[in-house]
């Protein structure tokens, strides 16, 4: 996993570690439902369909085009399933590749490289995990005809589309009241922003940008004469964001797993806290330009939650020292 690579190459200052950890953790719990769920079957496609009998079987075995038969015989919840079982995972790993490299080059202090690579997985694999948790019947139908006019994060029309999905999603999340939806859209999707993601990420990848916010400036090329105070906006901004995004990815991952098969509440009880811990290491470090309500807010909330846990079971509310041994525990 990301957390175990050794420190070499090591440019991140000391006192970004935290935030540094705190990504690499969400991204390694990401990862073990991915593997545990490979490893245990749950994404199998025969776990999808349920024939009728033999002949059934038979017919679907024969077929060449599996979706086909699955249109023919009107089995559109059926398809859906399916569509999910082969999406899901695929899109998940790609996610997961992409920050893992985002992640290892902000370590390093290649900001330019992690910037570029962060664009995709929040603005659009978390896109389509939000489609298939909305609804998995429409996100059949859409992928199976007209997947680049619909399935497209460009396409959805502005910010207010993208922050009333994503107000649909957090509101089945187990947390989702932790997060703003308005803030994860601008975050993700806003590139007149100074506060997100998509303005940065747009001049990362591109040498010259033309729309009006991010337009480069005359003898300017984008990013490539970034010296180190501009290195050092970028990961004060990377590191005060992205465990935000990365919390709100986790808690939308797992709820879709939880379609495929039971995971044990235990186990992720257990790790929620000790991601709860994290996040309240990780808060106290964020440099005063780069706090604001929706982050605070969000800080709060976990507080809160995390008192209230420890109180009902016995315990008294968790100090610097609490905080460190369960975020290891």
């Amino acid at each position: 996993m990301l957390s175990r690579r050794s420190n070499r190459s090591q440019a991140l200052p000391e006192y970004l570690l935290p935030a540094h950890e705190l990504c690499v953790t969400h991204h390694d719990v990401l990862l073990e439902l991915l593997l545990s769920g490979e490893r245990s079957g749950i994404f199998s496609a025969d776990r999808a369909i349920d024939f009728h009998d033999a002949e059934d079987a038979a017919a679907f075995e024969a077929s060449e085009d599996v979706f086909d038969w699955l249109a023919r015989t009107r089995r559109d919840e059926e398809r859906a399933e399916l569509l999910r079982a082969v999406v899901f995972p695929a899109l998940l790993s790609d996610l997961l590749h992409f920050v893992y490299e985002a992640l290892e080059n902000a370590r390093k202090g290649k900001l330019t490289v992690c910037y570029a690579l962060i664009r995709k997985p929040i603005k659009e694999n978390l896109f389509l995990l939000e489609k298939i948790c909305e609804d998995v019947l429409e996100f059949a139908s859409e992928l199976s005809t007209k997947p680049q006019r619909k399935l497209r994060a460009e396409k959805a029309g502005g910010l207010e589309p993208h922050q009333r999905r994503i107000e649909r999603v957090l509101a089945v999340l187990r947390n989702g009241n932790r997060f703003d939806a308005g803030y994860l859209a601008q975050l993700r999707y806003d590139k007149s922003a100074d506060d997100g993601f998509d303005g940065p990420s747009n001049q990362a990848l591109h040498l010259f940008t033309s729309a009006e916010a991010i337009r480069t400036q005359p003898l300017n090329v984008n990013f490539i004469f970034s010296d180190e105070n501009a290195r050092q906006t970028q990961w004060y901004f990377l590191y005060s964001r992205l465990p935000y995004v990365l919390d709100y990815a986790r808690q939308l991952v797992e709820h879709v797993c939880a379609s495929f098969g039971t995971t044990d509440p235990t186990y992720l009880d257990d790790i929620e806290r000790r991601l709860m811990a994290k996040t309240l290491l990780w808060a106290p470090n964020i440099e005063g330009h780069y706090r604001c309500e929706q982050l605070d807010d969000y800080v709060g909330a976990i507080t809160k939650q995390l008192d209230r846990e420890c109180e009902a079971q016995g315990y008294r509310k968790p100090t610097h020292r609490d905080l460190i041994r369960m975020s290891k525990t």
